[in-house]
């Protein structure tokens, strides 16, 4: 997970207020207010104004946890949508100072040294007058390394308040039984999931992820399409950490769901009469046919880089075999070392555990994004 101190201090910038069992204008119906905020969120989301959809959610988590209470039932489809949110606005965000960052030349950084060089030369011709000049400069770069450092805080914040939003609403929805709820806890675990890769804790991801596999196989059919992409996400999650094996089984579930629903899909065509029928059972079956091209080809990739890593690890065997007879670095189950296969593990400090987020939440809703410009991104 991120690091807390983003958050933390993103946390004490915000506008405390206290929650409440009661609104303050008993006039106004917070529930259906707060719905259609949500709405007005869910549109901005899907048109990808990222910002002003949080901004919204926000809202109307803040409105729904004054009235009913941090972790009432009332808040859990308030809290997914804005941890979904958020977690797009973090991606937005590194999208952009990614995109910065390219194609910058490297004299620049050269021509920059070559003007602070000018200055410092012409300085030698001030007068001891101009010493006064000279603070108010170190002052001002000062003041220009904290507003970079709280930009730093932010862009980490959001990440981490997309996760405490998600832990929230993952408490709210797992106290339930029915079916409805135990798939939203599943939708839950994935965006969880989502940002673990995002932040690179590989393990929490998978442990999430296969969370939700385990909740959508007990209650989705085998031809849905959300188990399809549960299984791409394993995949992928477990090539990141070179376990190649369970991303091959993944991928090849994958492509079995798949199938399972085109064959589906075909049956429902076959049996629509005109042309204009059964529109959206044949763009989904296209769509998904085209899938599976892409996903075949990641499983001869995780196969390729398995044999790969073997090769390597065979070579690294004999090369230490022939050095010395002694066991100075020990395998287990034939493999290589960890140091030839690390994993990315960065838990969550202890002041961002779940139990902690889902008992005191008001500072999550609080926050005011920077404005930034909208990104679309893919599922």
């Amino acid at each position: 997970m991120p690091e807390e101190t983003g958050a933390t201090s993103t946390a004490e910038r915000m506008e405390e207020k206290p929650c409440s069992s009661s609104t303050g204008d008993s006039s106004v119906d917070v529930a259906e207010e707060a719905k259609k905020l949500i709405g007005t969120g869910s549109r901005h989301l899907v048109m990808g104004d990222v910002v002003s959809a949080v901004s919204v959610f926000q809202e109307a988590c803040a409105m729904l946890a004054e009235k009913y209470g941090d972790t009432a039932d009332e808040c859990g489809e308030a809290f997914f949508f804005c941890g979904k949110a958020l977690l797009e606005l973090a991606r937005m965000e590194n999208t952009v100072l990614g995109n910065a960052l390219e194609g910058v030349p490297e004299e620049s950084s050269e021509e920059g040294e070559k003007q602070d060089d000018s200055k410092i030369e012409s300085a030698d011709n001030l007068d001891g007058d101009d010493d006064g000049d000279e603070d108010e400069d170190d002052d001002e770069d000062a003041e220009g390394d904290a507003k970079d450092k709280e930009s730093e805080e932010d862009e980490v914040g959001n990440l981490q308040l997309a996760w405490e939003m998600l832990e929230v609403a993952k408490v709210i929805y797992k106290r339930k039984d029915d079916k409805e709820d135990q798939l939203m806890a599943a939708q839950i675990h994935l965006k969880l999931a989502e940002v673990g890769v995002e932040s690179g804790n590989y393990s929490q991801a998978l442990e999430d992820f296969n969370e939700c596999l385990t909740l959508q196989l007990k209650h989705l059919p085998s031809h849905s399409r959300l188990l399809a992409e549960t299984h791409y996400q394993l995949g992928t999650t477990y090539s990141y950490t070179t376990q190649y094996n369970q991303a091959i089984e993944h991928f090849s579930n994958s492509i079995k769901v798949i199938e399972s629903r085109l064959a589906m899909l075909q049956e429902v065509i076959d049996k629509a009469e005109g042309e204009d029928s059964a529109k959206e059972e044949k763009g989904e079956f296209e769509e998904l046919k085209q899938l599976l091209p892409e996903i075949k080809e990641k499983i001869e990739d995780a196969k390729e880089s398995q044999r790969t890593a073997a090769a390597a690890s065979e070579a690294i065997h004999q090369t230490l075999a022939g050095a010395s007879t002694s066991s100075a670095f020990p395998t287990e189950n034939g493999g290589p070392s960890s140091s030839t296969a690390s994993q990315i593990a960065v838990r969550p400090a202890d002041g961002a555990s779940s139990s902690k987020s889902a008992s005191d939440i008001s500072h999550l809703v609080r926050k005011k994004p920077a404005n930034s410009s909208s990104v679309e991104t893919s599922a």
